[in-house]
């Protein structure tokens, strides 16, 4: 077979040639992606770098503007700062490319940087539609109308038919008008609130009433007490109310307590004489008829209700009689709390063990006084643990009796001890503390007994005083007992009580911290060498200073 002579047809791939011809920049259908190593597209794109600087920064904002109709804003933001970067003359081109680039920051919700872009282009151009509705679109996003309202006031001043200037400023406004409305209503309901309010307290206190709460109780009462909405003359109370079952320690709620309602009304609805009987209620004894209701007043009163008394009457009797204290019900976490039980020997019981603990506690409390500079707070366990031991060495122990019944202390506090061990520090009335060194050893060996695991000292609730300056008030001159060197000696004379200071040296270490080092009289040593780590740990803790406490030794003056 003879051979072919002449150009032959060549087999061509349709689709393969059209691939390789969107390749080439002049045919590419798409922008191509950041950092293409195409050497052709190279070689274009170094030309955008050829010409003026106005020339150059237009290059940058086209293409800008071609990656911005495709929503790749980061790009285009990146060309529009190209272009700015190239420092064009043409204050128009400025302008555009400071807008455009606000436009992309405002698609991405960069609000800071669009109103920074629209600052910009404003300084070139006063009269810059976009630059001005663009900052109010961000401004109002931001949620600052006023801006936002000024910003559409000034741009329709120059161009009074921006239609969406007028729509932003509408919408602005009636944003503004909503806000406004809800501010006004919220201050509005506060005003409200804070006068109800004040009425309530005003009632409350007219009907001697004290409100406390407890922050370790996690009891949350979802009512409290208000004014009954019957009453149109706002002069009748609502109160949440519990009733104690001493008993059978259980309780009942009474949500509604109208303060003109009888107690009995409540208790005959509660306990019913034809109605099976609780299902705590083992011996049936709960029964109408066969109740009584105890008040509990501040000052710890017991107040027996009778039937037909309502809750404003029991409020009027636990009032104080003149020429004694304050006192009345007490309002705890929201409620009024009452005790009911049945008539007979479980009542007279109950009567008898309240009045011996409310004794115990009074007495108590008698132990401690709050000084001017003593915490103000309630007592804690480990104070009223403290003022329970007292009383129970006044009471038990014959020799201490006189001597401990006129004494109080201020605070206690208890401090960690090297060791894993505590020690209790007891504050007591400067004018006490001679009283208190009378029996002080004795009375520290009474109180460690008790609290074996811990060590106890005595400090005076001494108080320091300030220097003055040129503005203090005072123009008396300060005492040398309040100055801060004279307090810290007597913390260390107090804590170290019997025994008595013999010397003391101060060892100032490379880096500057001090260490005091006190001598105590040898005489003592077996009596108060195993205190020595606790008298260290108070004093560091009242003071911030470290201090060891030694004895010299044997043979040694």
């Amino acid at each position: 077979m003879a051979s072919q002579i002449g150009p032959q047809p060549v087999e061509v791939d349709l689709e393969e040639t059209l691939a390789s011809l969107e390749s080439l920049p002049l045919f590419m259908k798409s922008l191509p992606n950041e950092g293409s190593d195409d050497v052709a597209l190279q070689a274009l794109q170094s030309l955008i770098y050829d010409g003026t600087a106005d020339e150059i920064a237009h290059s940058f904002k086209k293409q800008g503007n071609d990656y911005f109709k495709g929503k790749r804003y980061r790009e285009a933001i990146g060309f529009y700062t190209q272009g700015l970067d190239a420092n064009p003359t043409d204050s128009a081109l400025q302008e555009a490319l400071y807008c455009n680039r606000s436009a992309c920051n405002l698609e991405l919700k960069n609000y800071g940087l669009v109103l920074k872009d629209c600052s910009k282009a404003l300084s070139l151009n006063t009269k810059s539609s976009k630059a001005l509705y663009r900052s109010a679109t961000a401004l109002l996003a931001l949620d600052r109308l006023e801006e936002t309202l000024d910003c559409c006031d000034r741009c329709l001043i120059f161009d009074p038919r921006n239609q969406s200037v007028q729509s932003l400023r509408s919408r602005a406004e009636s944003t503004k008008q909503a806000k406004d409305r809800q501010r006004q209503e919220k201050e509005e309901r506060l005003r409200r609130e804070k006068e109800e309010n004040q009425l309530l307290q005003r009632a409350v206190k007219e009907r001697h009433l004290y409100p406390t709460s407890n922050p370790q109780e996690t009891l949350d009462n979802p009512h409290s007490p208000h004014f009954d909405s019957d009453d149109p003359t706002r002069s009748t109370l609502i109160f949440p109310v519990f009733f104690l079952y001493p008993q059978y320690a259980t309780s009942d709620v009474i949500v509604h307590f109208a303060e003109d309602t009888t107690f009995y009304a409540h208790i005959s609805q509660m306990f019913p004489p034809q109605a099976p009987a609780p299902t705590w209620d083992e011996k049936q004894e709960y029964t109408a008829s066969g109740l009584v209701v105890y008040a509990m007043t501040r000052r710890r009163r017991l107040l027996k209700v009778g039937k037909k008394m309502t809750l404003r009457d029991v409020c009027r009797a636990a009032k104080e009689k003149e020429g004694e204290s304050a006192d009345g019900l007490e309002i705890k976490n929201g409620y009024l709390t009452f005790a009911v039980l049945p008539r007979g020997d479980k009542e007279q019981s109950w009567v008898d063990e309240y009045k011996r603990s409310r004794d115990a506690i009074m007495s108590v409390n008698h132990k401690i006084l709050r000084t001017a500079n003593a915490p103000q707070t309630s007592p804690d366990e480990t104070e009223t643990s403290l003022a329970q031991a007292l009383v129970d060495l006044e009471n038990n122990v014959p020799e201490l009796k006189a001597e401990l019944r006129p004494l109080q202390i201020s605070a206690a506090r208890e401090v960690d001890v090297r060791g894993g061990k505590k020690a209790i520090v007891v504050f007591v009335p400067v004018p006490q503390l001679k009283a208190f060194r009378k029996i002080q050893p004795r009375l520290t060996r009474e109180l460690e007994k008790k609290f074996s695991d811990r060590h106890v000292v005595f400090v005076a609730q001494r108080r320091m005083l300030s220097k003055p300056t040129r503005n203090s008030r005072t123009k008396q001159k300060r005492p040398r007992s309040r100055t801060l060197t004279s307090v810290h000696e007597k913390i260390l004379e107090d804590l170290v009580f019997p025994t008595e200071i013999v010397g003391k040296r101060t060892r100032v270490a490379v880096d500057g911290s001090k260490l005091l080092k006190v001598i105590l009289d040898s005489k003592d040593a077996t009596s108060l060498e195993y205190k020595l780590d606790s008298f260290s740990s108070v004093y560091r803790r009242l003071t911030g200073k470290d201090v060891v406490f030694e004895f010299p030794p044997a043979g040694q003056e």
